[in-house]
């Protein structure tokens, strides 16, 4: 959903909310509600383009659960690359509260990846570029390394996680919670069900996304 000419309904210290124009892209999110702001400010005498996300979590989130997301965030940078927009988390104050915000470019999504309703357009056009089949590949490879070593899932179940830009490039755009702890389901005495529901549907994704993969070649 989206409402335009807008404004951020939270009060955050590091930012004046009341002046920021900003759109909602989405609050469907399981960890954050996502705004797009854009506009131009002047850097060096010269106005500028500034086309960014800013994305605010549902609950105060304490300093030591930033550290988590910062250190997740540089996990996901080193093994992906340019696939990770860069991301800054900003500790704040939200509402009063101590929080944080994440901020990164705007990506121009044009298809959701692990989305198997897009499969018969997808399949094509990763066959034809082969750029876009070693990505997705590096991808696949990274998200199955962690779970094999680590148990660690990355989280496929969020809504536009991965995403294909008018470009061809691959975005995995998520900043909150990117990874699922599956050694949890069988560590806790009763476990959450609908951590269990997250991780069995991202596992689903990466396995069509193999899927995908596969397909591709058959075209070449």
């Amino acid at each position: 959903m989206a409402r335009e000419d807008d404004r951020i309904d939270n009060r955050i210290a590091c930012l004046r909310t009341d002046r920021l124009p900003a759109t909602l892209v989405s609050d469907a999110g399981y960890h954050c509600e996502v705004w797009r702001s854009s506009g131009s400010v002047r850097r060096d005498g010269e106005r500028q383009p500034v086309d960014r996300i800013i994305k605010i979590p549902r609950t105060a989130t304490p300093a030591r659960e930033v550290a988590v997301l910062n250190r997740d965030h540089q996990r996901l940078r080193a093994a992906l690359g340019d696939i990770v927009p860069p991301t800054v988390f900003v500790r704040t104050h939200i509402d009063g509260e101590a929080s944080v915000i994440a901020m990164a470019p705007n990506i121009r999504r044009w298809f959701d990846v692990a989305n198997p309703g897009n499969e018969a357009e997808l399949a094509p056009m990763i066959a034809r570029d082969p750029r876009l089949r070693d990505a997705l590949a590096h991808f696949i490879g990274s998200a199955e390394r962690w779970y094999r070593e680590d148990d660690r899932v990355l989280d496929l179940y969020g809504i536009d996680n991965l995403v294909l830009d008018r470009n061809h490039h691959l975005h995995y755009i998520d900043s909150f919670g990117v990874f699922f702890h599956a050694d949890l389901l069988e560590i806790l005495p009763d476990p959450d069900p609908g951590l269990a529901t997250r991780i069995r549907t991202s596992r689903l994704r990466l396995e069509y996304l193999n899927h995908l993969l596969e397909r591709a070649h058959d075209k070449i």
